[in-house]
Order: C-alpha cells, then structure tokens, then sequence
C-alpha cells in the first residue's frame, strides 16, 4: 500500500502540469477562434427587430396579459410609450410591468467572404460608413450586391428591374403577427353581415347557405411594429393568413381571400369523400389548382400567402400550390391604399379557428416620413466594391437610405446565430 500511495504522490505533478497545458492550448485556441472565425457581436440598437433587438422593455400588457418586445435604453426613438399588438391598449406602462433587457448576442462568422461571396438577404456585421461613427458596428440585412441598381416601392425591393424574392428561410423570419387568435384578441376585430358568428376561440358559420357568407377582418394593416411603441403608417399588401377549418360533411366549400387594393388572391377549398381540392384564383381568374389526399377532407389546416409577387396555399403544412409572377416596378403602385382579408363559407356549418394573420416587412423610401406622402421610389446604383444594407425595422432604421453604400473593406462577417438571451436562441438568417 505505501508503494502504491508513493506512486500516486509521484505522478501528481505530471497530471497538474497536463491540466494547464490543456487549459493554456484551450484559451489560444479560443482567442485563435475569437481573432479569426467567430465572434460574440451584442446588438446595440432595435434597426433589425424583430429579427434581432437592442436594449428593450420586456412589457406585460396591463390590459390583455399579451407579452412583446419594446425599444427601451439609449437610442429608444419614442420613449416609453406601447401599443399593444395583441388588443391594442396603449400608454405609458406601469414599472410593475415592464423588465428592462439587453441587446440580443450574436455569432459572427468573421471572414466568411474572403472565402464565399456576399448573398443578398444575409445578416451581416460591418464597420460604419459615416465618418464621424467608423469606430461603430452595424447590423443590417445586406440586400443591394455591387454593380445593381436597387429601387424601393410599395414596400418592396427591386434589382436591375425585376422584384428581389426573399428565400423561404429569410421570409419566416420577417413575417410579423398581425392577429393571433389564440392571444386575447378581441372579439370586434371581425365583422360578419350574419351567417357567421364570432366567438372567443373563433369564427362559427352557424346558418348554412348555399350561397357564400362572408366574415371579415375589420382592422387596417399596417407597417407596426409594437417594438416602436406606436401605429404603423403604411398599408401592407404582402400577407399570409392560416388556420384550422372543420365542416359538418363533405359538401360546398370554404374560402380564404387576401387584399391589396383592387387586387385579389382567392384559396377556395372543396371537399370531397378522400379528397380536398384547391383552387387558387386571382382577381377571380383561376390560375392553379390541385388536389390533396388527406385523412379528412372536413378537417384541415390551411394557408394562403401572397408575397414577393408569389402566392402560395398550403394544406396540413403541406405546400400544394406555388405561383409567382415576375414583377417590374411598373407593375405595382406606389403604396397601397388598402389591404385586408376576409373567409367565405357556402355550404355546410363551418368553424374557423386558430387563426393567424402576419405581414412581410414594409421597405420604405425614406425614414423621416410615410411613403404615402413621398410619392416616389427610393432609386440607388450601387458602384462596384459596396453594399446596400437595410434594417428589417424600416421605420426606425439608420442604413443606406440615409449614407448610401458599404464599402467592401468595412465587412466583418455575417450573423449567423442568437446565443443570448436563451429564450430567443435560433439561427440568424
């Protein structure tokens, strides 16, 4: 036993000495990382919410009990004021409510693009151009690649002429809520002319007709963003909207219509015995159609969007639809006067519930006043070796509407994940 303690006491040193190599190589391969693959960014202001937030209040709507984000700490553009994006409360709210955060932290993937080149919606970090903050970093969405020229209008973006579509991963992460049915929302949010009847966990078609019966969602949409703490100022058009339906039988049909001035983009859906057909019409012209096996032809999740210039409908998750039209800037207007949606039933009693309403982010031309009162385009050619970044919160943004491009020599890396807080932890895109 003494020999073996002997030995013990003798290979103790050696172990110590392998530990603090090992904690040593550790920390030059961590400051190796930090200088020259990854580094943690924190975000300083609310130019990218909701994708990324600054310093914010964390506020329980004292009305509702609805939880949302609000720009809070330097830089907050409004002070301390809410709208509740769920019953649309608003004021000042009190201390008890509210829980002031820090800016989210993000991964940078620092010289990514002496390796790969820069892709048009990627999140990326980059010193300032203005020369009285080079010592600041950005966080912008890059959207505008050297050479093209990039224009702005109706909220959308257009390069060389044609509309820039965002990539399915980009889009989910800019949809905005704009109703959540299953968050307090009020009841006077829909109208209906009879026929339906609207109830806290939905819409009931409670007197069956063979002609439609129409249920519409009465608030405009708008550029909010409850980050802000105030209304929005343009009409969005680009929307998605989703849901659960369930029918007595297999027997008429249920319709989901989305709005954009006179523009009209119709989902209707019939079921059959195994069967559900779907029809996607605009401005009553149908212009796709199919047909989805599903266990139940009288119980289905669905959705319609229509983004970008494309439309989409889906049934249980499933995407059965795609059409997408090739838009110039001549082909849409300048803003949109209006937007909505609204649901047909014919046929059968019908209930609609788990709804959902979300908007595509509203690009304005400038960030000082409405684009409804602008009346133009925002039009840039980008010189070659620069960049044209965006903020996803284009109300609020400081970016290249305001100091035009990035040179190429300022770019850091690009965000590609949220570490902290764990609560919002999710891959940046």
């Amino acid at each position: 036993m003494a020999k073996s303690d002997k030995r013990k006491k003798e290979k103790q040193p050696f172990r110590l000495q392998e530990h603090v190599e090992w904690v040593a190589m550790a920390f030059v391969l961590a400051l190796t990382v930090r200088c020259f693959v990854v580094e943690a960014y924190k975000i300083p202001s609310g130019s990218m919410a909701p994708t990324l937030y600054g310093t914010h209040y964390q506020i329980t709507c004292p009305s509702c009990g609805a939880s949302f984000a609000l720009s809070g700490g330097e830089g907050s553009n409004y002070g301390l004021n809410f709208v509740c994006p769920s019953c649309g409360a608003s004021g000042s709210p009190p201390p008890a409510s509210r829980r002031l955060r820090g800016g989210d932290r993000i991964l940078v993937a620092k010289d990514l693009y002496l390796f790969a080149r820069p892709r048009r919606w990627d999140v990326f970090v980059f010193k300032s151009p203005e020369p009285t903050k080079q010592n600041t970093n950005f966080v912008k969405r890059l959207v505008g690649l050297p050479g093209e020229r990039i224009e702005l209008r109706h909220g959308q973006v257009f390069i060389d002429g044609r509309i820039a579509r965002k990539p399915d991963r980009v889009q989910n992460q800019l949809w905005q809520y704009v109703y959540d049915g299953a968050a307090n929302a009020p009841a006077d949010c829909w109208e209906t002319a009879g026929g339906w009847e609207i109830r806290p966990e939905g819409l009931l078609l409670k007197d069956p007709q063979q002609f439609p019966q129409t249920v519409t969602y009465a608030r405009p949409i708008l550029d909010f963003y409850p980050y802000n703490g105030r209304e929005g100022d343009n009409v969005v058009g680009d929307l998605l909207v989703a849901g659960h339906v369930s029918m007595d039988e297999a027997a008429g049909s249920f319709s989901a219509v989305l709005l954009d001035d006179n523009d009209n983009v119709r989902a209707v859906f019939s079921p059959f015995v195994n069967s559900l057909t779907v029809e996607l019409r605009k401005n009553g012209v149908l212009v796709a159609s199919a047909a989805s096996i599903v266990a139940s032809p009288t119980d289905f999740f669905f959705s319609l969007s229509s983004v970008d210039g494309a439309h989409e409908v889906a049934i249980n998750g499933l995407r059965v639809i795609r059409r997408a039209d090739d838009l110039a800037p001549a082909d849409v207007s300048l803003y949109s006067r209006s937007s909505g949606v609204f649901f047909e039933g014919a046929g059968p009693k019908m209930f609609v519930s788990d709804v959902k309403i979300k908007r595509d982010v509203y690009y304005r031309v400038s960030i000082p006043r409405p684009d409804r009162f602008v009346g133009a385009s925002f039009i840039e050619d980008i010189p070659p070796g620069h960049f044209f970044g965006l903020g996803d919160n284009s109300p609020v943004s400081n970016d290249s509407r305001e100091w035009h491009f990035v040179p190429a020599e300022n770019v850091l890396g690009k965000a590609f994940f949220l570490f902290w807080p764990p609560t919002r932890l999710k891959p940046v895109h």
